[in-house]
Parts: structure tokens; sequence; C-alpha cells
């Protein structure tokens, strides 16, 4: 029965790779893929989690990169659980009160996500009045935006007023 160990040091790694992965409030890569295109989506519409905050990690991006209370406290989780980011992965940090879950995905042309410094004038322009992305938004203001560039689909974190 050799398949028992490979199934749990495959499952180990994977943890590794992606990090420690909570429940995430079942904010997982469905909920975002079934967003409506164009239009913002309330954080507290797709997720029971009750965010104070919400940061988006990029592909490769291992901490927050500010210097604020919120930051530290990030960065010290997410050094506490190995949280490893790679090329094939994005992840979400949703920050409540007392908990902090990662809600890592996949990225694919049908979900990918766009960082506030990589939006360009041509996307900005895509966006609806009243949305503003952000690397972290508050949890009560924080939504999620989907567009289509060039075939694939891009989710941006941000703020709705």
């Amino acid at each position: 029965m050799r398949l028992i160990p490979f199934v749990g040091f495959f499952a180990a790694i994977a943890s590794i790779a992606c990090g420690q992965v909570a429940n995430a409030g079942s904010l997982d890569g469905d909920t975002l893929r079934n967003m409506p295109i164009g239009k913002p989506t309330k954080f507290s519409n797709l997720s029971s989690f009750e965010a104070q905050a919400i940061c988006l990690l990029e592909p490769y991006q291992a901490r927050l990169y500010s210097e604020d209370a919120l930051a530290a406290r990030v960065n010290q989780y997410l050094a506490a659980n190995d949280y490893a980011p790679d090329e094939g992965h994005f992840a979400l940090v949703l920050v409540g009160r007392q908990a902090i879950e990662i809600a890592a995905f996949d990225r694919s042309r049908k979900l990918d996500v766009l960082a506030k410094h990589k939006v360009s004038s041509p996307v900005a322009e895509m966006l609806p009045k009243g949305f503003a992305p952000h690397d972290c938004a508050s949890g009560q203001s924080a939504a999620f935006l989907k567009i289509e560039i060039r075939g694939r689909t891009y989710v941006l974190l941000g703020e709705t007023r």
C-alpha cells in the first residue's frame, strides 16, 4: 500500500504550494466565474465571511507590500502558514476580526486576476462608475468586477461607492 504515503505527500506539497487554504466563507472559483461581466458584485453577496478587509495576492506575491497594521497582520499570517505562491494561482486574503482565511484560485482563460497597478487606460474606461480598483478593500464596500480582454476573463478587486 504505497499509494497512501504518496497521496499524503502530494496533499502536503499542494498545501505548501497554495498555502493553508481555509473555508474562505465559501468563496471559490465557481462563485467568481458565475459573476456577471461588467457589473460590480459586492463581496457580501458572494461569501458568508464577515470581512473587515479583502486583499489580493497576485501570482508569485507572498506578502502585502504596505507597511500598515493590516499588512503586518496578514504578512505574519502568511509567513506562519508557509504561504508559497506560484504562477498558476492568485489568492484573496479575507481578514476578519479574529480569523484570516486564504481563498486560492487556479488561473485560466476563464478566471484570472488584474491588480490595481495593471489597470491601463483602456481597462479604466471599461470600469463602471462607482467602482474603484484596490489591492486591499474594506470589507463593507469590497466588490469584484469581472471583465473580458482579448478572450480572457479577469476579476478585479475594488470598492463600490
